[in-house]
């Protein structure tokens, strides 16, 4: 029966207001993050390295403290295909700073990370550090991670490296600032996403190498578009000329 129907009469869903949407987007953030906590207890112990752990604030936890009471929150400006600029509010929970420098929205980062949709699957993720440039990835990740700092490492004996006093947080943004209407994998369209992160390294960017970091180039008026200042149709951090 499931497959009973014609795809010509498969309803397709119209799309969403941008405003209403991050307002429902928000709501449900706001929900999650007042009635969850992370293991914020194991992180006072400054010789480990937990992992983030979110759990629900009932029974034998009804006394801990309430992620809402320990993220920041963003204000950003999106702009929609119409011109409109629409706010959406992305929250991170900085678990430990770290100690380095803080990378731009723009540069390379070297990270483990963790993508959660708010019922608790696990969409992707890499226990392993793996770079990435940020310009690839959904504005809400990497308009979130400048909050945390790289840490240092060494090399050992083995050719192996150890980080330490890298920084853990956490991303929790709505699907403004992520895939919006599109479903991509396991991910349904409209889904507020968050991701866990350990940051032990960055890379500041020039990306098309005429001497001024991307991070001057790509957004300067914040409305989440590559700013294009010569009319040319190539992004100004992509521009040489």
């Amino acid at each position: 029966m499931l497959f009973s129907c014609k795809k010509d009469e498969e309803e397709v869903e119209p799309l969403r207001d941008v405003s209403e949407q991050s307002i429902a987007d928000d709501q449900l953030l706001e929900d999650f993050l007042s009635t969850h906590f992370y293991n914020y207890e194991d992180f006072e112990d400054q010789t480990l390295n937990p992992k983030i752990i979110f759990d629900t604030i009932s029974g034998d936890n009804s006394s801990k403290t309430s992620l809402l009471s320990q993220v920041t929150k963003k204000t950003l400006r999106v702009k929609t295909s119409a011109g409109d600029l629409i706010d959406h509010n992305l929250y991170y929970l900085v678990a430990r700073e770290g100690i380095g420098k803080s990378p731009s929205s723009v540069d390379s980062t070297y990270q483990a990370y963790e993508g959660l949709l708010l019922d608790g699957t696990v969409f992707d993720g890499n226990a392993n550090p793996v770079w990435f440039d940020l310009t690839s990835l959904v504005r809400g990740f990497r308009e979130g991670i400048p909050s945390l700092k790289a840490g240092t490492f060494e090399v050992n004996e083995d050719n192996t490296v150890t980080f330490q006093d890298f920084g853990q947080g956490a991303i929790f943004f709505p699907s403004g600032l992520g895939y919006f209407s599109n479903a991509t994998g396991v991910i349904p369209a409209y889904s507020p996403l968050i991701f866990k992160i350990n940051l032990y390294t960055i890379n500041p960017t020039d990306h098309d190498g005429d001497g001024i970091p991307s991070s001057e180039e790509f957004d300067n008026d914040g409305d989440g578009v590559p700013d294009d200042t010569d009319g040319d149709g190539i992004a100004d951090y992509l521009d040489s000329n």
